[in-house]
């Protein structure tokens, strides 16, 4: 497959850089560009340090330090060398950076007395040339171990896969493997295996290095494919991303991906390359082989399939031939084969709109069977039970102990309208309703005696400003917010909270809300902020409140709660000597906002690793020991602005005492 649309023509120059990492060496990765990571694109290589830290870190080419950067999280410490051709290298998760830029960095780290910080020297303050030692390798920041983070960007911020330079270090002679695939039905008349689902296979390898599905899949309509791959390079065991995936149907191309450049600003939109809800259940990330609704990616290729944007097209009622191919870096390739057989379905929709009297109420005489949208069974004495949930624009309402011949008709209730939907099939006991999103957004369906709530409130569309407000609650989306159209619902929680729609559903950027909570006791503003507690996690959200009412911001869907942080972070100094401090801090809520040590009142710079909760003191000048008796103070400050400290004095070191070890006893005889 051919190189991507951001790449220019002249870009990739083959031994233009030098490998980063004992150059000249024998190397493996840890990870590759565009690997799935946690919302975002993994955006370069991993290079393995063996496991330490301290590993000499090389410039690639020659240029100037164009940014110095110190992060808690993310990359770290960083270093970002732009070069004569217009490309950058970055170099993350550094343990110190060497002589001068080390130097400079500490020093403006007192002169704004932070420890996070991120500076842009001007072009001609440190020159580098090709192979100089910029920094020592390390484990700061998002790490999980010691490694070099190694980026290469274009002029435009595009990241592009470094492998294409052609390092020698980095030897590859693994193809890609699949792990399992996943089939799934795109609109309420597609079918797999009977139903409207997804289901998911394990490929078997051949003996040839060929994979093929050993169990017969029948399928109907529009349906996605979706790719659980890897890669690995020569000498390591670590899982990376594959590079390219292609699928034919019936020898035609229908859709390739390719992610060896994309632009580092649409990094969040793997959400929508992956499918999110999956990952979100169950921490596997699938690359989808279509082009979902509001991915604007343009690492795809869609030849005969433009139309149906990589979906398979399975409506002539004949078997199709399904061929995938996985490619990594070094233009390996593996393949699985298998054939999709028809089958026949039937569904149909009679759709009747009916006024419904003014005092109509929808709860006279019928049983509630379920209060949100779910994916958990729903039983309720009496009636059916039912199973709601939502697909992207499709409602499935799968219900239990009907009659099989004679399923009641499913009422769609908008306000006091209502339309009837026959069920779309039955299956052993259980009739399933399909309904599109797309065409009708019921607050409430009825069948027989049972009711379901949805919750729906408004069709939210991606690309422009929406507000809806409901109560005393407001909720702004901007241009920016969603990927894909929000069938908002929205529900409040026992105990005081909010649910909104499902965390399952990804998005772009921030929404904002403004909630005022009906507690029914005080509430202490300064110390009480919102929470994402979804799925028995808390998250920090923050917010600022006006008049009883609390504003805040997420970039997740789910359950919000307020929560009252009133536990100061805790603060353990543990050495406190002419040599340095150190310290572990912690906090059991709201976590850690700032820190500040002082001696003798003067500011001391301490590094923070946050994954040990450690500080440890870096003096301005490392040959000038803190005095004697001079008194140490760390405060920690937590996101709910409670403060905490511990103070001691500096005393000098303890001396080791060893113990001699006794004579040996000699044996009576």
């Amino acid at each position: 497959m051919s190189q991507t649309g951001y790449i220019r023509p002249g870009t990739i120059q083959a031994g233009y850089f030098l490998f980063p990492i004992m150059p000249g060496s024998a190397n493996s990765l840890s990870g590759g560009l565009g690997d799935l990571r946690p919302n975002h694109f993994h955006a370069g290589l991993d290079i393995r340090t063996g496991g330490r830290e301290g590993v000499d870190v090389h410039a690639a080419a020659d240029g100037y330090i164009a940014r110095i950067a110190v992060f808690t999280g993310g990359y770290g410490n960083v270093v970002f060398i732009k070069h004569p051709n217009g490309l950058t290298t970055v170099y993350g998760h550094l343990k110190t950076l060497k002589d001068t830029l080390g130097t400079y960095l500490r020093e403006q780290q007192y002169a704004r007395k932070t420890f996070e910080i991120d500076l842009r020297p001007e072009p001609g303050q440190f020159p580098v040339k090709q192979g100089d030692v910029i920094a020592a390798s390390g484990n700061t920041g998002g790490s999980g171990g010691p490694h070099l983070h190694f980026e290469v960007r274009d002029a435009k911020d595009n990241l592009i896969n470094p492998l294409l330079y052609g390092f020698s270090e980095i030897r590859d002679e693994v193809p890609p493997y699949f792990e399992r695939i996943a089939l799934k039905t795109m609109t309420p008349t597609s079918r797999i295996n009977g139903e409207y689902q997804r289901v998911s296979y394990v490929p078997v390898r051949r003996s040839d290095g060929t994979y093929t599905i050993t169990k017969p899949i029948t399928a109907s309509g529009l349906v996605g494919m979706e790719v659980l791959a890897y890669d690995k390079t020569t000498g390591s065991p670590y899982r990376n991303g594959i590079s390219c995936l292609e699928i034919r149907l019936d020898g035609r191309e229908v859709f390739a991906y390719n992610m060896n450049s994309f632009p580092n600003e649409q990094t969040r939109f793997m959400n929508v390359h992956e499918n999110y809800e999956v990952e979100q259940m169950t921490g596997q990330r699938y690359h989808r082989a279509y082009i979902a609704d509001g991915n604007i990616l343009n690492i795809y290729k869609l030849q005969s399939n433009a139309t149906y944007k990589g979906r398979l097209p399975l409506l002539d009622g004949q078997p199709h031939e399904v061929t995938l191919t996985l490619y990594d870096a070094a233009d390996h390739a593996t393949r699985l084969t298998f054939t999709l057989l028809p089958e026949t379905t039937a569904s149909t929709r009679m759709d009747a709109v009916t006024e419904m009297p003014a005092d109509y109420n929808p709860d006279a005489d019928t049983e509630q069977v379920a209060s949100t949208l779910s994916t958990a069974a729903a039983p309720v004495v009496g009636v059916p039970t039912a199973t709601i949930t939502t697909d992207e624009n499709v409602l499935k309402l799968a219900v239990k102990n009907v009659s099989t011949t004679n399923p009641p008709v499913a009422k769609l209730f908008t306000g006091r309208t209502f339309t009837e939907q026959p069920a779309s099939y039955v299956l052993a006991n259980q009739a399933v309703y399909l309904i599109d999103l797309r065409q009708s957004l019921p607050d409430s369906v009825q069948f027989g005696r049972g009711i379901v709530r949805t919750n729906f409130r408004k069709r939210i569309i991606p690309g422009r400003a929406d507000v809806f407000t409901e109560g005393t609650t407001r909720l702004e989306f901007s241009p920016r917010t969603l990927f894909d159209t929000l069938h908002l619902s929205m529900r409040p929680v026992v105990g005081g909270g909010l649910e909104i729609n499902q965390p399952t559903i990804p998005l772009n950027d921030y929404l904002t809300i403004q909630y005022v909570p009906n507690y029914p006791i005080a509430i202490d503003t300064m110390r009480t902020k919102a929470y994402w507690t979804s799925g028995g996690r808390e998250s920090f959200l923050g917010g600022t409140w006006t008049k009883g009412r609390i504003q805040f911001k997420t970039r997740s869907l789910g359950r919000f709660q307020l929560l009252t942080d009133a536990t100061p972070p805790t603060i353990n100094i543990m050495t406190a000597t002419p040599n340095g401090i150190t310290a572990k801090i912690r906090d059991d809520l709201s976590g850690i906002a700032e820190f500040r040590a002082l001696v003798d009142g003067e500011w001391v710079l301490m590094q923070y690793d946050y994954k040990r909760a450690l500080l440890w003191s870096d003096k301005l000048d490392a040959t000038e020991p803190f005095e004697e008796g001079a008194t140490v103070l760390v405060q920690v400050k937590d996101r709910s602005g409670n403060i905490g400290s511990d103070s001691t004095t500096i005393e000098a070191p303890r001396p080791v005492i060893r113990r001699r070890a006794a004579p040996a006893r000699k044996r009576k005889r």
